[in-house]
């Protein structure tokens, strides 16, 4: 068979694709390395040419998917036609819209022994989105939606909150009664930190297709 030369990061983003193909297919665990080189159709020695063991194809992975969501949510936050209360509500549908359809693999990174793991993706997603939170609310303060003096601890003290409220493991194993009560506790409380209008994020929400969905 003909050797195919392909540029190193196209190469690199094709292990990538194949490992996550194969994650929430079969599983983290129930993967093994030499499934991902058949599957991508290169040799063991390159896939460690470009990664050192499986655990850092998953880290690599994980990156991927917070610049996914970092890259929708800046989207959001650099709109002119929408105003504060719009641009979260919407940012808001990018990480439901992330989590689905990648609840196996999420779930994966929650669990316990994997602490580590979520904890350095925890801390990326912080240092990515708290500013951009903290830019929206900030509009939000000058339009006078919100109400609050320090605008980027209070997006820190918010993005804190959903990482609890909206544990992966938990969140997807409660029943459509359950999440609907986490959500209006989540948006209940972000009304109170904001200062902003009772009912300003809930509803809108709430009625998004496929919040509920596993």
């Amino acid at each position: 068979m003909k050797r195919v030369t392909k540029d190193p990061d196209v190469r690199r983003e094709e292990l990538i694709d194949v490992a996550e193909e194969l994650f929430l297919k079969n599983g983290y665990e129930e993967t093994p390395v030499s499934d991902i080189v058949k599957n991508a159709q290169v040799a063991q020695g390159t896939f460690y040419y470009y990664f050192k063991s499986k655990d850092e194809i998953l880290d690599a992975l994980t990156d991927r998917y917070l610049n996914e969501f970092t890259g929708c949510v800046e989207k959001e936050v650099e709109r002119d036609d929408n105003n504060a209360v719009e641009k979260m509500i919407n940012a808001f549908k990018c990480g439901s819209r992330f989590s689905l359809g990648r609840t196996k693999l999420m779930i994966y990174l929650h669990e316990e022994e994997n602490s580590l793991l979520h904890l350095k993706m925890e801390r990326k997603s912080h240092v990515l989105i708290v500013p951009l939170f903290a830019k929206m609310i900030e509009q939000g303060v000058i339009e006078g939606l919100f109400h609050v003096k320090y605008p980027y601890e209070a997006a820190l003290l918010l993005v804190g909150c959903w990482d609890s409220l909206f544990d992966v493991e938990h969140f997807f194993a409660k029943s459509v009664e359950e999440k609907k009560k986490t959500i209006e506790a989540a948006f209940c409380i972000m009304e109170r930190v904001l200062g902003a209008k009772q009912g300003s994020f809930a509803e809108p929400f709430l009625n998004m297709e496929g919040v509920y969905e596993t």
